[in-house]
């Protein structure tokens, strides 16, 4: 077995420990009577779930992975591996992302979600090499909105409204 298919296997099975971990940490939870339809409980399950599942699968790949050859560059290969090529950092795009994260912080409280995380998206994107910033801003607006109302209409958690969350 190559070092890398090991380390393949031990990184899912720790995914899936992961896992199985939050499963029962959920089971622990405390339920009021009065939660007769989806309790506190259901997303921590479903993320449990997900994660013993992709990690299983994870390691099950991992164990059935042909080496590929040395000097072959194919998709997933040792020279497509972070680290292993002596590549540079990207600093720019490293720069537009903790700009991002910045703002974020910075104008949460004043701005609200919906502009900061739109304002997050559009710096991610300009960091993963996207030049249509009208399109990226449009996108990251909308998406915003969509898990703004989910959070605060569909799931009654507060965030800050902001300069627009009055419209919604």
């Amino acid at each position: 077995m190559k070092r890398g298919a090991a380390a393949g296997i031990v990184l899912g099975l720790g995914i899936a420990a992961l896992g199985a971990f939050i499963l029962y940490e959920t089971t622990q939870i405390r339920v009021a009577p009065m939660y007769s339809k989806i309790g506190p409980g259901v997303i921590p399950t479903i993320v449990g779930v997900i994660l013993l599942g992709l990690g299983l699968l994870f390691a099950w790949q991992s164990w059935r992975a042909k080496p590929v050859p040395m000097g072959i560059d194919a998709p997933g290969s040792v020279l497509d591996t972070p680290g292993t090529g002596g590549e540079a950092t990207d600093w720019k795009a490293l720069g537009a992302i903790g700009l991002g994260l910045i703002l974020q912080m910075v104008l949460y409280e004043w701005a609200g979600f919906i502009p900061t995380a739109a304002i997050l998206f559009l710096c991610v994107a300009i960091a993963f090499g996207s030049r249509r910033y009208l399109r990226d801003a449009i996108i990251g607006i909308l998406l915003a909105i969509v898990a703004y109302v989910g959070f605060v209409h569909g799931l009654g958690l507060p965030l800050p409204a902001g300069i627009i969350g009055d419209l919604l």
